[in-house]
Protein backbone atom coordinates (compact mmCIF):
# COMPACT_ATOMS: atom_id res chain seq x y z
CA UNK A 1 0.00 0.00 0.00
CA UNK A 2 1.32 3.43 -0.88
CA UNK A 3 2.23 5.39 2.24
CA UNK A 4 1.95 8.80 0.59
CA UNK A 5 4.96 10.08 2.50
CA UNK A 6 5.75 12.70 -0.09
CA UNK A 7 3.81 14.85 -2.55
CA UNK A 8 5.16 12.79 -5.48
CA UNK A 9 2.65 9.97 -5.24
CA UNK A 10 1.54 8.72 -8.63
CA UNK A 11 -2.01 9.96 -9.19
CA UNK A 12 -1.85 13.68 -8.57
CA UNK A 13 -4.18 16.60 -9.28
CA UNK A 14 -2.72 19.44 -11.28
CA UNK A 15 -2.40 21.54 -8.16
CA UNK A 16 0.43 19.31 -6.97
CA UNK A 17 1.83 18.12 -10.27
CA UNK A 18 2.42 21.47 -11.94
CA UNK A 19 2.73 24.17 -9.31
CA UNK A 20 6.17 24.92 -7.85
CA UNK A 21 6.77 24.59 -4.15
CA UNK A 22 5.94 28.04 -2.82
CA UNK A 23 7.21 27.62 0.72
CA UNK A 24 9.32 25.42 2.98
CA UNK A 25 7.83 22.06 4.01
CA UNK A 26 5.36 22.24 6.89
CA UNK A 27 4.73 18.49 7.23
CA UNK A 28 6.82 15.66 5.77
CA UNK A 29 7.83 17.05 2.35
CA UNK A 30 4.65 19.07 1.78
CA UNK A 31 4.58 22.81 1.37
CA UNK A 32 1.56 24.55 2.86
CA UNK A 33 -0.17 24.64 -0.51
CA UNK A 34 0.50 20.95 -1.10
CA UNK A 35 -0.65 19.93 2.38
CA UNK A 36 -3.90 21.82 1.84
CA UNK A 37 -4.45 19.89 -1.40
CA UNK A 38 -3.79 16.43 0.05
CA UNK A 39 -6.38 17.08 2.75
CA UNK A 40 -8.93 18.37 0.22
CA UNK A 41 -10.68 15.32 -1.24
CA UNK A 42 -12.55 17.44 -3.78
CA UNK A 43 -9.22 18.00 -5.55
CA UNK A 44 -8.89 14.25 -6.08
CA UNK A 45 -12.51 13.51 -7.02
CA UNK A 46 -13.92 16.16 -9.38
CA UNK A 47 -17.23 14.25 -9.48
CA UNK A 48 -17.68 14.51 -5.70
CA UNK A 49 -20.96 16.46 -5.86
CA UNK A 50 -22.43 14.06 -8.41
CA UNK A 51 -21.52 11.05 -6.27
CA UNK A 52 -23.01 12.58 -3.13
CA UNK A 53 -26.27 13.32 -4.96
CA UNK A 54 -26.35 9.73 -6.20
CA UNK A 55 -25.82 8.40 -2.68
CA UNK A 56 -28.66 10.56 -1.35
CA UNK A 57 -30.98 9.36 -4.10
CA UNK A 58 -30.05 5.72 -3.54
CA UNK A 59 -30.58 6.18 0.19
CA UNK A 60 -34.01 7.73 -0.41
CA UNK A 61 -34.99 4.76 -2.56
CA UNK A 62 -33.88 2.34 0.17
CA UNK A 63 -35.89 4.26 2.76
CA UNK A 64 -39.00 4.04 0.57
CA UNK A 65 -38.76 0.29 0.06
CA UNK A 66 -37.61 -0.62 3.56
CA UNK A 67 -38.53 2.24 5.94
CA UNK A 68 -36.30 2.35 9.00
CA UNK A 69 -37.30 2.51 12.61
CA UNK A 70 -36.11 5.84 14.01
CA UNK A 71 -35.24 6.12 17.69
CA UNK A 72 -33.95 8.84 19.99
CA UNK A 73 -30.59 8.06 21.58
CA UNK A 74 -30.05 11.42 23.30
CA UNK A 75 -31.88 14.46 24.58
CA UNK A 76 -32.00 16.73 21.53
CA UNK A 77 -33.92 16.49 18.27
CA UNK A 78 -30.65 15.79 16.46
CA UNK A 79 -29.91 12.72 18.59
CA UNK A 80 -31.68 10.24 16.36
CA UNK A 81 -30.72 6.93 14.85
CA UNK A 82 -32.23 4.97 11.94
CA UNK A 83 -32.48 1.21 12.35
CA UNK A 84 -32.90 -1.17 9.42
CA UNK A 85 -33.61 -4.70 10.63
CA UNK A 86 -34.64 -8.00 9.03
CA UNK A 87 -38.26 -8.99 9.56
CA UNK A 88 -38.73 -10.62 12.96
CA UNK A 89 -35.09 -10.06 13.85
CA UNK A 90 -33.97 -11.64 17.09
CA UNK A 91 -30.42 -11.72 18.37
CA UNK A 92 -29.05 -10.27 15.13
CA UNK A 93 -25.60 -8.64 14.92
CA UNK A 94 -25.69 -4.86 14.63
CA UNK A 95 -23.54 -2.58 12.49
CA UNK A 96 -23.45 1.09 13.51
CA UNK A 97 -22.30 3.21 10.56
CA UNK A 98 -20.97 6.75 11.14
CA UNK A 99 -21.19 8.89 8.02
CA UNK A 100 -18.49 11.12 6.59
CA UNK A 101 -18.63 14.64 5.22
CA UNK A 102 -15.68 16.57 6.71
CA UNK A 103 -17.58 16.76 10.03
CA UNK A 104 -19.79 19.39 8.36
CA UNK A 105 -22.05 17.67 5.80
CA UNK A 106 -24.66 14.92 5.51
CA UNK A 107 -27.06 13.25 7.91
CA UNK A 108 -28.07 9.69 8.72
CA UNK A 109 -30.57 9.86 5.85
CA UNK A 110 -27.74 10.19 3.30
CA UNK A 111 -26.20 6.83 4.26
CA UNK A 112 -29.14 4.45 4.12
CA UNK A 113 -27.72 2.92 0.93
CA UNK A 114 -25.70 0.09 2.62
CA UNK A 115 -28.74 -1.11 4.59
CA UNK A 116 -30.01 -3.71 2.14
CA UNK A 117 -26.62 -5.43 1.90
CA UNK A 118 -26.52 -5.96 5.67
CA UNK A 119 -30.19 -6.75 6.20
CA UNK A 120 -30.16 -9.40 3.47
CA UNK A 121 -27.35 -11.15 5.41
CA UNK A 122 -29.44 -11.18 8.59
CA UNK A 123 -27.77 -8.20 10.27
CA UNK A 124 -29.13 -4.90 11.53
CA UNK A 125 -27.84 -1.70 9.97
CA UNK A 126 -27.95 1.45 12.07
CA UNK A 127 -27.02 5.04 11.15
CA UNK A 128 -27.01 7.85 13.75
CA UNK A 129 -27.04 11.59 13.43
CA UNK A 130 -24.47 13.32 15.61
CA UNK A 131 -24.45 16.99 14.60
CA UNK A 132 -21.83 18.92 12.64
CA UNK A 133 -19.13 21.51 13.15
CA UNK A 134 -21.64 24.10 11.92
CA UNK A 135 -23.39 23.94 15.27
CA UNK A 136 -21.05 22.07 17.63
CA UNK A 137 -17.38 21.37 18.32
CA UNK A 138 -15.52 18.18 17.46
CA UNK A 139 -15.45 16.89 21.07
CA UNK A 140 -19.25 17.21 21.06
CA UNK A 141 -19.55 15.15 17.87
CA UNK A 142 -17.38 12.42 19.39
CA UNK A 143 -19.48 12.47 22.57
CA UNK A 144 -22.67 12.09 20.51
CA UNK A 145 -21.24 9.10 18.65
CA UNK A 146 -20.24 7.54 21.96
CA UNK A 147 -23.78 8.04 23.27
CA UNK A 148 -25.26 6.51 20.11
CA UNK A 149 -23.07 3.43 20.50
CA UNK A 150 -23.85 3.13 24.21
CA UNK A 151 -27.59 3.44 23.51
CA UNK A 152 -27.28 0.72 20.88
CA UNK A 153 -25.67 -1.76 23.26
CA UNK A 154 -28.18 -1.02 26.02
CA UNK A 155 -31.22 -1.19 23.73
CA UNK A 156 -30.22 -3.74 21.08
CA UNK A 157 -32.69 -6.38 22.23
CA UNK A 158 -35.60 -3.93 21.81
CA UNK A 159 -35.11 -3.91 18.03
CA UNK A 160 -34.01 -7.51 17.55
CA UNK A 161 -30.27 -7.01 18.00
CA UNK A 162 -27.69 -8.85 20.04
CA UNK A 163 -26.00 -6.51 22.56
CA UNK A 164 -22.99 -8.82 22.55
CA UNK A 165 -22.52 -8.46 18.79
CA UNK A 166 -22.37 -4.72 18.13
CA UNK A 167 -19.95 -3.63 15.42
CA UNK A 168 -18.88 -0.23 14.16
CA UNK A 169 -18.00 1.29 10.78
CA UNK A 170 -17.28 4.75 9.44
CA UNK A 171 -16.05 6.54 6.35
CA UNK A 172 -13.73 9.56 6.09
CA UNK A 173 -14.55 11.96 8.95
CA UNK A 174 -16.92 9.24 10.12
CA UNK A 175 -14.00 6.82 10.30
CA UNK A 176 -12.20 9.31 12.52
CA UNK A 177 -15.25 9.57 14.78
CA UNK A 178 -15.63 5.78 14.82
CA UNK A 179 -11.98 5.37 15.78
CA UNK A 180 -12.52 7.83 18.63
CA UNK A 181 -15.46 5.69 19.77
CA UNK A 182 -13.20 2.63 19.69
CA UNK A 183 -10.80 4.12 22.23
CA UNK A 184 -13.60 4.92 24.68
CA UNK A 185 -13.38 3.52 28.21
CA UNK A 186 -16.66 1.60 28.17
CA UNK A 187 -16.11 0.15 31.62
CA UNK A 188 -16.39 3.66 33.05
CA UNK A 189 -19.84 3.83 31.46
CA UNK A 190 -20.99 0.56 32.96
CA UNK A 191 -20.60 -1.47 29.77
CA UNK A 192 -18.24 -4.35 28.99
CA UNK A 193 -14.75 -3.17 28.08
CA UNK A 194 -15.24 -4.84 24.70
CA UNK A 195 -18.64 -3.28 24.02
CA UNK A 196 -17.64 -2.99 20.34
CA UNK A 197 -16.76 -6.39 18.92
CA UNK A 198 -15.12 -5.20 15.70
CA UNK A 199 -14.87 -2.24 13.35
CA UNK A 200 -14.27 -1.28 9.74
CA UNK A 201 -12.64 2.11 9.17
CA UNK A 202 -12.64 3.48 5.64
CA UNK A 203 -10.21 6.24 4.63
CA UNK A 204 -10.16 8.03 7.95
CA UNK A 205 -7.89 10.47 9.73
CA UNK A 206 -6.34 8.94 12.83
CA UNK A 207 -3.81 11.63 13.72
CA UNK A 208 -5.15 15.19 13.73
CA UNK A 209 -1.74 16.85 13.96
CA UNK A 210 -1.19 17.20 10.18
CA UNK A 211 -4.89 17.89 9.65
CA UNK A 212 -4.61 20.97 11.85
CA UNK A 213 -1.64 22.16 9.81
CA UNK A 214 -3.82 22.09 6.68
CA UNK A 215 -6.60 24.41 5.55
CA UNK A 216 -9.04 22.26 7.52
CA UNK A 217 -7.90 24.15 10.60
CA UNK A 218 -10.11 27.04 9.41
CA UNK A 219 -13.18 25.14 10.63
CA UNK A 220 -11.67 22.44 12.85
CA UNK A 221 -11.27 24.74 15.83
CA UNK A 222 -9.73 22.62 18.55
CA UNK A 223 -6.82 23.02 20.91
CA UNK A 224 -3.57 21.07 20.74
CA UNK A 225 -4.68 19.12 23.82
CA UNK A 226 -8.00 18.26 22.18
CA UNK A 227 -6.23 17.24 18.98
CA UNK A 228 -4.08 14.79 20.95
CA UNK A 229 -7.10 13.44 22.84
CA UNK A 230 -9.03 12.99 19.57
CA UNK A 231 -6.20 11.32 17.64
CA UNK A 232 -6.94 7.59 17.99
CA UNK A 233 -3.46 6.50 16.89
CA UNK A 234 -2.14 8.03 20.12
CA UNK A 235 -4.41 5.78 22.21
CA UNK A 236 -3.81 2.35 20.72
CA UNK A 237 -3.67 0.75 24.15
CA UNK A 238 -7.41 1.36 24.52
CA UNK A 239 -8.41 -0.65 21.45
CA UNK A 240 -10.04 -3.95 22.42
CA UNK A 241 -11.37 -5.38 19.13
CA UNK A 242 -10.24 -6.39 15.63
CA UNK A 243 -10.29 -3.57 13.09
CA UNK A 244 -10.49 -3.77 9.31
CA UNK A 245 -8.80 -0.88 7.49
CA UNK A 246 -9.96 0.19 4.03
CA UNK A 247 -8.60 2.79 1.63
CA UNK A 248 -9.31 3.72 -1.98
CA UNK A 249 -6.66 3.50 -4.66
CA UNK A 250 -7.57 7.02 -5.81
CA UNK A 251 -7.56 8.53 -2.32
CA UNK A 252 -5.24 11.46 -1.70
CA UNK A 253 -1.70 10.60 -0.51
CA UNK A 254 -2.37 11.71 3.06
CA UNK A 255 -5.52 9.63 3.40
CA UNK A 256 -3.58 6.63 2.06
CA UNK A 257 -0.70 7.33 4.46
CA UNK A 258 -2.96 7.72 7.48
CA UNK A 259 -4.71 4.43 6.68
CA UNK A 260 -1.40 2.62 6.13
CA UNK A 261 0.22 3.91 9.33
CA UNK A 262 -2.83 3.07 11.43
CA UNK A 263 -3.06 -0.40 9.87
CA UNK A 264 0.65 -1.03 10.55
CA UNK A 265 0.20 -0.06 14.18
CA UNK A 266 -2.85 -2.29 14.56
CA UNK A 267 -1.04 -5.18 12.90
CA UNK A 268 1.86 -4.81 15.30
CA UNK A 269 -0.45 -5.16 18.28
CA UNK A 270 -2.49 -8.02 16.83
CA UNK A 271 -5.65 -5.97 16.26
CA UNK A 272 -5.70 -5.74 12.46
CA UNK A 273 -8.51 -7.84 11.01
CA UNK A 274 -7.78 -7.04 7.36
CA UNK A 275 -6.50 -4.45 4.89
CA UNK A 276 -8.60 -3.73 1.82
CA UNK A 277 -7.97 -1.41 -1.11
CA UNK A 278 -11.02 -0.34 -3.11
CA UNK A 279 -9.68 -0.44 -6.67
CA UNK A 280 -10.83 1.96 -9.39
CA UNK A 281 -12.46 4.07 -6.71
CA UNK A 282 -11.95 7.53 -5.34
CA UNK A 283 -12.67 8.62 -1.78
CA UNK A 284 -16.41 9.04 -2.39
CA UNK A 285 -16.93 5.95 -4.55
CA UNK A 286 -15.31 3.76 -1.88
CA UNK A 287 -18.29 3.39 0.53
CA UNK A 288 -20.68 2.88 -2.40
CA UNK A 289 -19.16 -0.59 -2.70
CA UNK A 290 -21.24 -1.51 0.35
CA UNK A 291 -24.25 -1.64 -1.98
CA UNK A 292 -22.74 -4.76 -3.61
CA UNK A 293 -22.56 -7.91 -1.54
CA UNK A 294 -19.75 -9.26 -3.70
CA UNK A 295 -17.43 -6.26 -3.24
CA UNK A 296 -14.24 -6.67 -1.23
CA UNK A 297 -15.49 -4.12 1.32
CA UNK A 298 -18.80 -5.93 1.88
CA UNK A 299 -16.99 -9.24 2.13
CA UNK A 300 -14.71 -7.69 4.74
CA UNK A 301 -17.71 -6.57 6.79
CA UNK A 302 -19.31 -10.01 6.51
CA UNK A 303 -16.11 -11.67 7.71
CA UNK A 304 -15.73 -9.25 10.59
CA UNK A 305 -19.32 -9.79 11.74
CA UNK A 306 -19.38 -13.55 11.17
CA UNK A 307 -22.00 -13.30 8.40
CA UNK A 308 -22.40 -15.57 5.39
CA UNK A 309 -20.41 -14.20 2.41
Amino acid sequence: MNTGSSPDDGIRPATIATRPVASAPVFLNYSQEQLDVVYDQAAWAPQMAEIEVRDSETSAAVRRTMPPRTEQYGTTDADQVDIFAPANARGAPVLVFIHGGAWTRHTRQDVSYPARTLVERGAIYEAPDFGSLKTARLPDLVANCQRALEWTVRNATSFGGDPDRVFLAGHSAGAHLAACVLVTDWSARGLPADAVKGAMLMSGMYDLYPVLLSSRSSYLEITAEEAAALSPIRHLDRITCPIAIVSADQDSPEFKRQSAVFADALEGMGRLASRTVAFNANHFQEPEQLTRADSAISQGIFSLMGLQP
